[in-house]
């Protein structure tokens, strides 16, 4: 079931066992200047576009309404996510719903692993066939895979064309994208003695401890999932987060493989 957005990360801060969600919204719930939040849109010369729907929705209150270009040769419309980190070897799990009573547009999946500069050859997330109509009800693509040697990065997106050179305009929808770390799932969370202070911040310096002297890789995510900041600190040395605007965030911590989430404010 689709959750609140903010209750959503915070819960992803405070449930030690839950799913490693990478999706922040998938349920496409918050729009801004008429696009998704964390996606970006590309339209072909012959037009087509996504627009927020509160009609035909999976769960929720909105999905995508995606509409494809019409005319010959048009090209593709793209609904891509912002780029992902990854970890090579981890299992990780993509899955939507999508609902197509168009003969006029189909849709697919398009997944990239990638080193930091190039693209790896691997095409389990790059289905050779689109999507097929749904007969008017909403269907679910489920893929689990593992991320190949050296891929550091995943680029996703969702493609949409015309059915034929002749039939396009069509409408089709997407929603409850979600994307799952499933490695990262079944790793136990706990850092001994972690300890986060002060928090709320209102100085400008943030303080990371544990029982273990060990380097901590630190990483803060703002509400809409961005990474506003990262660097690896031992015990108490300071982070300085004093370029960082007053609000909540998301701060993710991993020492010696073990990673936990913690809320943050910023005053």
């Amino acid at each position: 079931m689709k959750k609140n957005y903010i209750l959503l990360l915070l819960i992803v801060a405070f449930t030690a066992n839950a799913q490693t969600e990478l999706i922040i919204n998938g349920g496409f719930e918050h729009w801004s200047a008429g696009q998704p939040d964390g996606f970006t849109i590309t339209v072909p010369s012959g037009g087509g576009k996504v627009e927020q729907g509160t009609i035909e929705k999976h769960s929720g209150t909105s999905a995508a309404v995606v509409t494809a270009p019409i005319g010959s040769g048009t090209g593709t419309l793209r609904t891509t996510l912002e780029d992902f980190t990854i970890t090579e070897g981890h299992s990780y799990t993509l899955s939507y719903w999508y609902k197509d009573e168009s003969n006029n547009a189909k849709c697919r999946h398009w997944g990239v692993w990638r080193t930091a500069s190039t693209a790896i050859p691997d095409n389990t997330l790059q289905p050779s066939l689109y999507n097929e109509n749904t007969a008017g009800t909403w269907k679910q693509i489920t893929i689990t895979t593992t991320a190949p040697a050296t891929a550091t990065i995943l680029k996703l997106d969702f493609r949409t064309i015309q059915e034929s050179s002749s039939a396009g305009g069509g409408i089709l929808y997407l929603d409850d994208i979600s994307l799952i770390d499933n490695t990262l799932a079944v790793k136990k969370n706990s850092i001994l003695g972690l300890n986060v202070y002060p928090n709320p911040v209102t100085k400008g310096n943030l303080f990371i401890d544990s029982d273990s002297n060990e380097t901590k890789s630190i990483v803060i995510f703002d509400l809409l999932g961005k990474q506003v900041l990262k660097t690896a600190v031992v015990s108490n040395q300071a982070i300085n987060i004093s370029d960082l605007i007053s609000g909540i965030y998301i701060l993710k911590i991993t020492e010696e493989g073990k990673t936990a989430t913690r809320k943050l404010v910023i005053r």
